[in-house]
């Protein structure tokens, strides 16, 4: 196993634990009521209740991008982003997360499965199966991760596909995104328990949005 590797590789146990919500002590008691009060629990959120002050506006961010009333984007072009970029940079965990809410949304196996390989964006668009749009967003996320920029041209083809609204939206959602990434990795974050009920949550917490348009149909029928 090369250093690299050995430096990654997910111990059996994190390198920090978040606060136990029921227990908390005093300078964590108000996260430890949002942890509770949050629908969907996982180690990650438990992690980042330990900045007492910032925590708060994080998660309100992050129910901010759930909710179908307040995000721009349509929820497959948003999990797009994530995966893309979780799977690119091997973040098991966080994809892991958002597989579930991509599959319960139509993105079928196989595209889950080549985001999850983190193949070429040459190998996945002579697949065939990835509309404009998709190319669009996979190109602006790769660019994004390799260089820090992006491309006028390819600003340009996410301008003719989508409004200027909606641009911003896919920085914000992959820097958010980003940030949950690194913490995740960085603090080797332990993988979730079996959460019951976890597409009926999905279903309930993270919605769609106006702009959620025929476009994710032929997903939905594909994956059956």
């Amino acid at each position: 196993m090369s250093d690299a590797t050995e430096a990654t590789a997910a111990p059996a146990k994190a390198l920090i634990d978040g606060i136990d919500m029921f227990n908390p002590d005093a300078t964590h008691e108000r996260n430890a009521e949002i942890l509770k009060n949050f629908s969907i629990k996982r180690n990650v959120f438990n992690l980042f209740a330990r900045s007492p002050g910032l925590f708060p506006p994080i998660i309100s961010l992050l129910t901010a991008l759930l909710d179908g009333h307040t995000r721009t984007i349509q929820i497959l072009d948003y999990q797009l982003v994530v995966l893309r970029m979780t799977g690119t940079v091997g973040a098991e965990y966080l994809f892991g997360i958002n597989e579930p809410v991509s599959r319960v949304n139509g993105m079928g196996d196989e595209k889950i499965d080549t985001l999850r390989k983190g193949l070429k964006s040459e190998e996945l668009f002579a697949m065939g199966i990835w509309s404009e749009r998709q190319q669009c967003i996979i190109t602006l996320v790769d660019e994004s991760i390799a260089t820090w920029t992006n491309t006028e041209e390819t600003i340009q083809w996410a301008r003719s596909l989508m409004s200027d609204d909606e641009v911003v939206e896919l920085y914000i959602v992959l820097g958010f995104y980003s940030m949950i990434a690194r913490m995740t990795k960085g603090l080797r974050v332990q993988k979730d328990a079996p959460i019951a009920g976890l597409g009926q949550a999905i279903v309930q917490n993270i919605t769609k949005n106006a702009a959620d348009t025929e476009d994710a149909k032929p997903e939905l029928a594909a994956s059956g």
